[in-house]
């Protein structure tokens, strides 16, 4: 399975990343040890959609660390920061699986 994950407003050339469930998976692990306030209950199933309101994106922006903790690929991570600023900018996030 894999996640494409949108900013809820896009001009459809940015604002939208393709994530494994192994590379989903080690971002919600380091978030979740870095205490970020991320819904990862609301990870849909194979074929579903969930939003993740705008305002919820900024308290977990504003709760990161540039440097991971855990997660061994510091890119990925610096990648995924940027993204989610850029989602809090833009309306939310919408998530399909």
């Amino acid at each position: 399975m894999s996640y494409r994950i949108y900013w809820r407003r896009n001009d459809g050339v940015s604002g939208h990343v393709w994530l494994s469930a192994g590379d989903m998976g080690a971002l919600t692990g380091e978030m979740a040890v870095q205490g970020m306030p991320w819904p990862g209950d609301r990870l849909p199933g194979p074929g579903a959609d969930a939003i993740v309101e705008a305002d919820e994106v900024e308290q977990v922006v504003a709760a990161a660390r540039e440097t991971p903790l855990t997660l061994s690929d510091g890119q990925l991570w610096i990648d995924w920061l940027v993204f989610l600023e850029g989602a809090a900018q833009n309306g939310g996030l919408l998530i399909r699986a």
